[in-house]
Formats: C-alpha cells, structure tokens, sequence
C-alpha cells in the first residue's frame, strides 16, 4: 500500500500526498483496533503481554476514561487478613483484608482460541480503568507501600481480564481505625470499628457498589458477614461479630454516592484484667484486714502491714493506669480503684484510732483529768444496742436454770415430810440445795463501766466489729460491682452494638 502511495505522490501535489498517506495510516489502524472490543482472534502462540500491550494501546484505550456503560455496576467482597491491637486497654485496631471487586468494561473485550481462557494483567494495572474507591473512616492507613522502582505494589495483588471484557480485580488493605467504645464501663465494654466504601467522584447514578459472596446483603435488609480467611491472625483483637451492609441515609453526607458500609464488633481478654488488676486488688485489700485480728499494742507488724498494702495498691494502679484511655467522666475502673483504696486506709485509720483509745483508758492522768470521751461514748451506744440480743438469750438461759432448780426444791421438800419433823430437819436445811448467786464479783474493769469509766475491753470491741463490718461490705461490693458492670452493662453494651 505504501508502495502504491510513493508512485501516486510523484503525481500528485505534496500536500495531497501528505494527506493521503495519514488516511492509509488510520485505516491500517483500524483494522485491528475497535473502541468497543478487539475483533481479531488471538491464537495461543501469543503471551499476556502480547496481547495486552495490543488491547491497551495508547490509540485505542484511554484509562482516564470510564467504560461506556451507565451506571458501572461494581462487585465487591472483602476478606479478613488480621486483626490486632497495639495492647489491651487500646482503642485502636489495625485491620487488614483483601478487597475483591469486578465490573465490566466493553473495551477490553477479546475472543482467544481458548476460549475459557483469561488474561493476567497486574503488571498492566496501571493502564487500566479501575473504579475510585474511598475508603472513609476514622483513622490512617499503615504502612507506604509504593515505590518509584517498582511498577507493581504490593497493594495490588491480582488483576485478571475475562474475554467478555469483565475485570476481576484484588487489592489489600491495611487500616488503622480509631474504634468507639464505651468508656464508662472500660474494660467490660465492646469496642466498635468501622469504614465505608464510596467513590470519590462518581455518584450513584454513575457507579453502583454491590455486595456479592459471602458478604452479600439479604433483600429483607439482613446483614451480611465478612469473609474470614482460613489463616486469621489475631493480635490482642477478639472479634465477636462483623456486619456488611448498605449505609444509611443519614451516612451519606457527600451526597447521592453509592456506598457500603462494614462494621466490626470487638470485645476484651476479661481475664487479663482479672488477673493482672481485679485479683491483685482483692488480695491486696483483703490483706489489710488481717490487722483487725492483731493486738492493739503490735504497733509494728499492723503498721508494717497497713503500710505495705497502701504501697503496694498505688504502685499497681498507677502502672495500669498509665496505659487506659483518658477520660473526664467517672469510669467502672475509678469506682474499682477508689473503693480498694478506701479499705486499706480505713483499716489503717481503724488501728490508729484502737491505738489511740487503748493509751487513752489506760493513762491515770487522762482518766483524772476528762472523763468523757466522744469516741467512745459513741461506742457504748452503738456496744450497748448489739448486746441487747445477747443479754435477751442470757436471761433466756438464766431463767430456765432457776425454774429447772425449783423444781428439784419442791420435789424434796415432798419427801422430807415424811420424814420425822423434828429428827429430820436439821437434815432437810442441809440438803436444801442453795440457789447459786448468779452475780459473781465484779472485776476491776467492770467496777469502772460501773462507775462511768472506760477500760480496755470497751476499746478491743472496736477490733471485734471491724473483723465483721469491713469484709462483709466489702464482699458486697464486689458483688455489685461485677453484677453490674460484667454482667448487666457488658452485655447491653454487646446487644446495642449488634442492633
């Protein structure tokens, strides 16, 4: 042809000949390169490259724009790589996954003597059309994957070209999401983490996102679930649900964009907290309460041992608290700390105060000089009212011993008047049993309550309740503790989440 050209050029002015030669150009073009699909049947002696480097031809195939249908009808399905979180009290989780996606594009249609064959193009990607997928969420992406030296990332992992023109493209991801959890009830809340996928500048009418597989949305509006891969690594991350869906109206803040939505439901190791903050807090504080059954006058060992406990709680606590979330508001774990802390310095002050009375009753000076002590008046009412059950179940005693001795009396009295009167009756005085005096000699300490005193006993009595009191309202406070928050709260928090 271009022979033909050369003759007819000599006859022709130069211009026509420039002309016509651009115009056998073209059509020699053409005759392989359509807008709509290559026509020519490729046999199976050509490579992938071969043939791609023909259908991407800069000529016939511009990535910058769309395929020639309306609307692009995206598929898209997602599969869990890993999870993990920096550590346990986090609210940040690094999620990574594989996003598969497949539409059609007309232009990269072709016919190969295969027939079912299909092309690989990853190391094409970059002259291929791909859908503008955002991925909005609260966080930031890990990690800066490209390279000037490398033309494929390692982001892209699979790109495949049916002959029909449908593309079936994989990527990776690897986020770092700031997760919503509900700090009032930390660590028995359910964090929750989640990202949309939009277009950045095609709106719905232009490109439609899907769910398909195992993702795929019920038509009565049922959540799908995330794909999980046979090889999930989990790091300090425990999933318990995840959700594919459509976003809601109130979502779509950009405007009328396709979008599709994927929730992620966490919960926490409860049992690291157990074992590293709840069970150190009730031997710590439980230890502190074995000085309720030490002597008053063991000033060393009680003050050792309040001391120590008191030490030991805040050096624990501050080294796990440095490591939770800061927040303005009261949370379970300021209750926890806050209650413990109060019982180790109750029992502290309890033996203060024990020490203090003990020296107090038995210093002359003092008891000459002031009579009366507010504490302790205090303790006699309070000594006197739990003792009145007490004194009741004695009197109870005591009255049935004097109506049992009476009885023996009067069955006596009946045989000695039998007996010779006057014979026997210096017999009967001695055998009458005499009734024991129920009222023995008072003591020194109980001659000084007598008398408006204190003494010694009436300050260890402060001990005897303390041994009762304080484990009991512990114990019940650690009951509603975990009733409330683990059992209760924990659980609405999961619920709520799920719907």
């Amino acid at each position: 042809m271009f022979k033909d050209l050369t003759t007819v050029t000599t006859h022709l002015p130069k211009q026509a000949a420039v002309f016509l030669a651009l115009i056998s150009i073209l059509i020699s073009l053409s005759s392989g390169l359509s807008s709509a699909g290559y026509h020519r049947r490729f046999d199976g002696a050509q490579s992938d490259k071969e043939i791609l480097d023909i259908i991407l031809h800069r000529n016939r195939y511009d990535k910058r724009i769309k395929p020639p249908l309306q609307p692009i009808n995206v598929n898209v399905s997602v599969v869990l790589l890993s999870l993990s979180s920096p550590d346990e009290s986090s609210l940040h989780y690094e999620v990574e996954f594989l996003m598969h996606q497949k539409w059609i594009d007309p232009r990269l249609a072709h016919s190969h003597e295969d027939g079912v064959r299909h092309l690989y193009g990853l190391s094409h990607h970059t002259q291929i059309w791909k859908p503008d997928i955002y991925l909005i969420k609260h966080g930031t992406f890990k990690g800066i994957y490209q390279c000037l030296c490398q033309s494929i990332s390692p982001t892209e992992v699979s790109l495949k070209l049916f002959q029909n023109g449908t593309v079936f493209y994989t990527m990776r991801r690897h986020l770092v999401l700031n997760c919503e959890g509900d700090l009032p009830i930390f660590p028995f809340d359910s964090p929750m983490c989640s990202f949309n996928i939009e277009s950045v500048s095609n709106t719905r009418d232009q490109m439609s996102f899907h769910w398909v597989g195992p993702n795929a949305v019920d038509e009565d509006g049922a959540a799908g679930s995330m794909g999980l891969s046979p090889v999930l690594k989990n790091h300090n991350a425990y999933l318990i649900h995840n959700e594919t869906l459509y976003c809601d109206q109130g979502e779509e803040w950009r405007g009328d964009f396709s979008c599709l939505q994927v929730r992620l439901h966490f919960t926490r190791d409860k049992w690291f907290y157990y074992t590293t903050v709840f069970v150190p807090g009730l031997i710590l504080v439980t230890s502190s309460f074995v000085t309720f059954w030490i002597e008053w006058n063991a000033e060393p060992a009680r003050v050792m041992l309040g001391v120590t406990t008191m030490l030991n709680f805040f050096t624990t606590s501050n080294k796990f608290r440095s490591k939770l979330p800061v927040v303005s508001n009261l949370t379970a774990m300021n209750m926890w700390d806050g209650t413990c802390m109060f019982f180790i310095y109750a029992s502290f002050l309890e033996f203060i105060l024990v020490n203090y009375l003990a020296r107090w009753v038995q210093d002359p000076e003092q008891q000459k000089n002031k009579q009366e002590n507010a504490i302790l008046d205090s303790l006699r009412v309070v000594t006197n009212t739990l003792d009145m059950k007490e004194l009741g179940g004695h009197l109870h005693t005591l009255g049935g011993n004097i109506e049992h001795r009476l009885k023996d009396v009067n069955q006596q009295l009946h045989h000695e008047k039998k007996l010779d009167q006057h014979g026997l009756s210096q017999e009967f005085t001695h055998a009458t049993p005499s009734i024991p005096s129920n009222h023995s000699t008072p003591t020194t300490d109980e001659e000084a309550s007598k008398n408006g005193g204190y003494t010694l006993h009436n300050v260890k009595k402060i001990d005897n309740y303390s041994r009762r009191i304080f484990p009991t309202t512990y114990i019940l406070f650690v009951l509603y503790f975990f009733i409330r928050y683990h059992a209760i709260e924990g659980a609405l928090s999961i619920d709520y989440h799920y719907y």
